[in-house]
């Protein structure tokens, strides 16, 4: 069987792409490729693995029972079989037909805007506003508004705030005036705020139907939740490939799942021929990169 030689740490299976920021952190898992690579080799040890040629060696090396069950807990957490439905309906609501890198910018622009405004009117408010009645004006203003997390939820809170920002203009009282005046000369003007609307339509364009009320707190505990579910399937894929690599034929590891193969490219003429996707001997070895 002809051996390929491994790619680089960035291309092996499972390795994880460098972060884009800290803001992807709140933003709802999109499996990359590597991370269905994992899902896919995980289950289909947890399959194969309960077949009788494999469940005996499997067990004297230590696979019992429980970590057969916690194979199959983080697997189902990591790939979001138990996540609620009504989730997945106010993610795609927050994107409507924008998807992928172009969806994660406008949640960006949105989230920057949010990060700018929310704290300014705040302060603003605690200046031009007289002491006696400061603190009841930003009650009233920011009542059932915080900044939320970059994600779906932001939309919400923006869509909030200007539409308190055009009640300023038209408020009879003269505090609010001020409040509105201050904000357009620090530069919050119709332009901004309108430049603000069309981006929000962007990302809200597509949607059917508005998506259920999910808090944004919870919406969060699921995606971390499940972030966590893949670096545990991660951490626990490889304890047991490492393991079970040692004590399995070269076929055997391929039926488990434990060593990958992919189709080497042929020349014109050539009949293609299954690579290993490790640089080492495997059939001498049994090593192959650790997914992640």
């Amino acid at each position: 069987m002809a051996k390929a030689k491994s790619a680089s740490a960035s291309r092996q299976p499972g390795a994880q792409a460098a972060s884009a920021g800290p803001s992807e952190a709140s933003l709802p898992l999109v499996p990359t490729a590597a991370d269905q690579h994992l899902l896919g080799r995980a289950l289909k040890l947890l399959v194969n693995v309960q077949a009788a040629p494999f469940i005996a060696r499997a067990r004297r090396e230590g696979y019992t029972p429980a970590e057969h069950r916690e194979g199959w807990r983080l697997l189902k957490l990591a790939s979001g079989e138990q996540r609620p439905l009504e989730h997945l309906f106010v993610e795609a609501s927050g994107g409507g037909a924008v998807e992928g890198a172009e969806r994660l910018r406008l949640l960006q622009e949105v989230d920057a805007f949010e990060g700018t405004w929310f704290p300014r009117t705040r302060a603003i408010i605690r200046r031009v506003v007289p002491r006696e009645r400061r603190d009841g004006f930003e009650t009233a203003f920011f009542k059932n508004l915080e900044q939320q997390p970059l994600g779906p939820a932001a939309t919400l809170a923006v869509a909030t705030f200007l539409r308190r920002v055009e009640g300023l203009a038209r408020n009879s009282d003269e505090d609010a005036r001020k409040v509105q005046r201050t904000l357009a000369a620090r530069g919050l003007t119709e332009v901004r705020m309108q430049q603000a609307r069309e981006l929000l339509g962007k990302l809200e364009a597509g949607a059917p139907a508005p998506p259920p009320r999910i808090p944004a707190a919870e919406l969060e505990r699921a995606w971390k939740e499940q972030r966590e579910a893949l670096e545990g399937l991660r951490g626990w894929f490889n304890d047991w490939a490492t393991t079970l690599r040692q004590v399995f034929p070269l076929k055997a590891q391929i039926q488990l799942g434990l060593t990958a193969v992919r189709r080497a490219a042929a020349a014109p003429g050539e009949v293609e021929e299954d690579a290993l996707l490790d640089e080492d001997d495997a059939e001498l070895a049994g090593a192959e990169p650790p997914l992640g």
